[in-house]
């Protein structure tokens, strides 16, 4: 297992430790000379830039609605090579990611209309997709019946001969008695098998794009254990929740087996090359294709909270999760 922190991560901190401290120096000179005024009107009279690492409520939703905004050009084709974005709340401000080097008319007029003191854009190397592999059909031979029982962070694969569509298997009973894998993995093909050539199942229900979730109701051979592979060690899920910001997570996928990291921000916006998703998770753990649909645990607390979607082509972080809320 390899745990990824940010190599900004103590700059970020001193600097989120500077910025908390710098308006109570400020308050502490100047409070004998300067009357007091409302608190509405002094936070009105502080440009966004300036007010220190929180924000107000009316600010969220300021954000939240250019945030908006960004989506419904996205889905209508004219991000240009903006990659991904989210509200900041430590910043006030709504973080774009674009490609390096991209200069295109598209992504100019993608962020043309947005006030730069709400904005900040940060260019990335390499453009984001989900994360599905193509690869050989599996060789093993069938196991039989009666050792079917199945973990979650299982390989599964789209057939059984030819080039085929790897992903990986998430939480089992997430929907009683059913599995789970990413949507557009679901979208991919209709049947998944495991290594062994044995058919897990069928996708009776998915979303993507817009949301990226498929649910595979397996036939009756199969047991599925409440269970994800951990680092080659079978680790149980006793609950499900939502993902929070620094929390602590690993997710296991077939090419990446299990890596850790932890959470850098919520209720992203991805712009996949084959469509939008909204409300991800973005962590640091590092990726692969044929990750795609893996689960993204609390391993201190047992507790399942996402399914591996997408990250940089090529591999590497951060990874882009949907969190369980389907």
């Amino acid at each position: 297992m390899k745990l990824t922190v940010p190599t900004s991560l103590s700059a970020l901190t001193t600097l989120s430790t500077k910025r908390s401290l710098l308006p109570i120096a400020l308050l502490a000179l100047g409070a004998a000379a300067v009357p007091a005024a409302p608190a509405a009107a002094t936070a009105a009279a502080i440009p966004p830039a300036a007010r220190g690492p929180f924000c107000l409520p009316a600010q969220v939703d300021q954000l939240h609605g250019l945030q908006s905004k960004l989506d419904d050009l996205a889905r209508s084709g004219r991000a240009g090579n903006g990659q991904y974005w989210y509200v900041d709340q430590s910043a006030c401000k709504l973080t774009v990611a674009v490609l390096s080097g991209a200069q295109d008319r598209v992504t100019q007029d993608f962020l043309a209309d947005l006030d730069p003191q709400l904005l900040n854009v940060t260019e990335v190397s390499s453009a984001v997709s989900s994360r599905v592999a193509k690869v050989p059909a599996p060789l093993d031979s069938g196991t039989p019946a009666a050792d079917l029982a199945f973990n979650g962070g299982t390989p599964i694969f789209s057939g059984t001969t030819g080039e085929v569509y790897e992903c990986t298997s998430g939480f089992n009973n997430y929907r009683d008695g059913k599995a789970t894998t990413a949507g557009h993995c679901g979208a991919a093909a209709p049947n998944w098998y495991d290594r062994s050539k044995n058919l897990l199942g069928s996708v009776t229900a998915k979303k993507f794009p817009g949301h990226d979730w498929a649910v595979i109701t397996p036939t009756d051979r199969w047991t599925l254990n409440s269970t994800v592979i951990d680092d080659g060690v079978v680790q149980q899920i006793t609950s499900f929740g939502v993902p929070a910001l620094r929390e602590q997570v690993c997710g296991t996928g077939a090419t990446s087996g299990t890596e850790c990291g932890y959470i850098e921000a919520t209720n992203v916006t991805v712009n996949y090359p084959d469509g939008v998703v909204t409300g991800l998770a973005e962590s640091t753990q590092n990726g692969n294709a044929g990750d795609s649909g893996g689960p993204v645990f609390d391993r201190a607390k047992d507790k399942g909270l996402g399914l591996i979607s997408g990250g940089p082509q090529g591999g590497g972080g951060p990874t882009f999760f949907q969190p369980l809320n389907f």
